[in-house]
């Protein structure tokens, strides 16, 4: 959630720091700001709406500072409008301030600074944080009260005649730290700062990107790509600030740290749309890419000989998601289960805390993440941390808060994913568990019919298949639907749920996905004439089965789009897209891009930007 970036260095802030929000946007489009130091004042500038209404409003003004904070938002205190869009100053107008996260314990902090006379002008935890910031420096600095005694007397007086020590800041910074709870990445600039960038992290995701002659900070590194190399990822309870040539770094007991940064080598053409009309359309595209890729790095570094094989004598297996990466994990389950005979116990990583889950320190638990920053996910970790369980992490992004307290990481390969709705990510988690499915079952001594060059044979059937033009007539049937329905049996029921999400996620189209035996079970209700189903048979066991439901769906003149490589169906169905034919066990490898490209076309043609649909954002940093 929220993008957070910071720019200070040589050249202009303001427009580099706009190009580094254009990159995060996918974390947040309800509103956007900038900050910046201009001589003895911090000017603010907010819009509502996407970050080119922001860029748009300055594009013809040339700002000269150099030293810039901005923030693209995904609201969850207050509505998306101007007065609680980011950046927030504090009563005083002494300091801005962007925040990414939650701050738990805002309405009690309101009001105990409310009482000490600050008011405030949003209805954002962020506005909290500003002003709590505002207090202990005012109490901490017995000038400052005679500065502000008055409001705005002294106020615009106060760069040339006093100055504040920046130890005296960061102790104030770090008072605020320990008085707030929750999650929360800020960065503040200070009057009479212009070249310092002060910042904070717990819980939310933060790095440093180091350049020269400038230097930057990020909620992530496809912000900086092309303008750095060199990262530091900020960890839990530090706080700092960067100037052009210097990087200070404080840990919770406000010890200097000596950093060790890290080399990200992110090509730039993976963050630039290229020939392509959205990134939607371009990572669909890179979904074969981003399954090779991750399982030749997890071959090349040995990643999986590095998790112990003791393990693995005596234990309980358990996997825990969100969303898309949940899907990923069915998945998981689905062919644990049924190729290596180990039970698997798996959980929205939202309610596994809830349901007091029955792990221990012989459980071995699985966490997937595109981001390795998703909150809930983290949650999870942290609890099954607590009772001495293995956890092994799957994620995409190097330097995540999950990787530092995960016990093992098996990396996926996907590069920068940018548009919200997960594609190739999720081809390169499947690529990855397959990974680990094939060491397990080496380990357990047990024979499976999959490998390494199977799942990218498989993969590589339908690289170069343009579905588009076979799905335009479906798309223009479909897009004006108020409902379209989902179906199959095994792990086609578990494709159909991951390709329900990726339309309801990009086309608002309500979508539902049910296991097509069940549909006599209740939902054949929601059946009317005309209307779409989409259904996706890939398993030649369940074919006779899969195929008496699409009778019962015709017979009630239902409209059945059925993804399929048995080409002896065309006739019986609406309408067939015919998909490579492979094992049935690495059918989510060629079924699956397809229906994303279904979803893809359809926001298309609904007039949606498929990249940053309403409401949602990437990362999901908040519970």
């Amino acid at each position: 959630m929220c993008g957070i970036v910071g720019y200070i260095g040589d050249r202009l802030a303001v427009p580099n720091a706009l190009n580094c929000l254009k990159a995060l946007e996918y974390r947040g489009y309800d509103s956007a700001g900038v900050a910046y130091a201009d001589g003895t004042e911090l000017k603010i500038c907010k819009m509502v709406g996407k970050l080119e209404n922001l860029t748009s409003h300055l594009k013809n003004k040339i700002i000269p500072s150099s030293c810039a904070i901005g923030h693209t938002r995904w609201a969850t205190h207050g509505e998306p409008n101007k007065q609680n869009a980011h950046p927030h100053a504090d009563y005083y107008k002494m300091l801005a301030v962007v925040h990414n996260g939650i701050i738990e314990n805002y309405l009690e902090l309101k009001n105990e600074l409310e009482k000490k006379g600050y008011k405030f002008y949003s209805a954002t935890d962020t506005e909290v944080f500003a002003n709590l910031l505002s207090f202990y420096l005012i109490e901490q600095n017995p000038l400052l009260k005679g500065y502000y005694a008055v409001r705005n007397t002294m106020h615009n007086t106060l760069h040339s005649t006093y100055k504040i020590d920046e130890k005296c800041i960061i102790k104030a910074l770090h008072s605020v730290v320990l008085k707030c709870k929750g999650s929360f990445a800020v960065a503040v600039l200070m009057r009479g700062y212009d070249d310092v960038i002060f910042f904070a992290k717990n819980k939310s995701p933060l790095i440093i990107g180091k350049g020269e002659n400038e230097n930057f900070i990020a909620s992530d590194t496809p912000a900086l790509i092309g303008c750095c190399k060199k990262f530091y990822s900020i960890k839990d309870g530090e706080i700092g600030y960067i100037t052009k040539d210097r990087i200070a770094v404080f840990d919770e007991n406000l010890k200097v740290l000596k950093l060790n940064f890290k080399t990200v080598n992110i090509r730039p053409e993976q963050v630039i749309l290229g020939n392509y009309s959205h990134f939607m359309e371009k990572e669909i595209e890179q979904g074969a890419d981003s399954v090779t890729e991750t399982i030749n790095r997890i071959e090349q570094m040995k990643i999986l000989e590095r998790i112990s094989p003791k393990i693995f004598d005596n234990f309980d297996l358990h996997i825990t998601a969100c969303g898309t990466a949940l899907h990923a994990g069915l998945i998981a389950k689905c062919v644990i289960e049924d190729k290596l005979k180990i039970p698997v116990d798996l959980d929205y990583a939202s309610e596994f805390r809830y349901k007091k889950p029955l792990i221990s320190s012989k459980s071995i638990c699985l966490f997937i993440s595109q981001s390795g920053e998703t909150a809930d996910t983290l949650s999870c970790v942290e609890l099954s941390n607590s009772v001495g369980a293995t956890t092994i992490a799957f994620t995409n992004v190097a330097g995540s808060r999950m990787e530092s307290l995960v016990d093992y990481i098996i990396p996926t390969s996907a590069g920068p994913e940018i548009a919200v709705a997960s594609t190739k990510a999720y081809m390169a988690q499947l690529a990855a568990i397959y990974q680990f499915i094939e060491y397990l079952a080496k380990i357990k001594g047990i024979t499976i019919e999959f490998s390494s060059d199977s799942v990218k044979n498989a993969v590589l059937k339908n690289k170069y298949i343009n579905y588009y033009k076979e799905l335009e007539d479906v798309v223009q049937e479909i897009k004006d639907e108020e409902s379209v329905y989902f179906i199959g049996r095994g792990i086609d029921y578990l494709l159909s749920l991951e390709g329900a999400l990726k339309l309801k996620e990009v086309s608002y189209i309500h979508c539902e996905a049910m296991p097509a035996g069940e549909l006599k079970h209740g939902s054949l209700a929601l059946v009317r004439k005309d209307c779409f189903v989409i259904a996706i048979l890939t398993q030649k066991e369940l074919y006779d089965k899969t195929l008496n439901n699409i009778y019962e769906l015709n017979s009630r003149g239902a409209k059945v789009i059925l993804f399929s490589p048995f080409k002896e169906l065309r006739n019986i169905v609406y309408k067939q897209i015919l998909i490579p034919e492979t094992e049935p066990v690495l059918s989510p490898f060629v079924a699956m891009k397809p229906l994303q490209c279904l979803a893809y076309a359809t926001a298309i043609a609904r007039g949606n930007d498929p990249d940053k649909p309403r409401n949602l954002a990437k990362s999901v940093t908040v519970e």
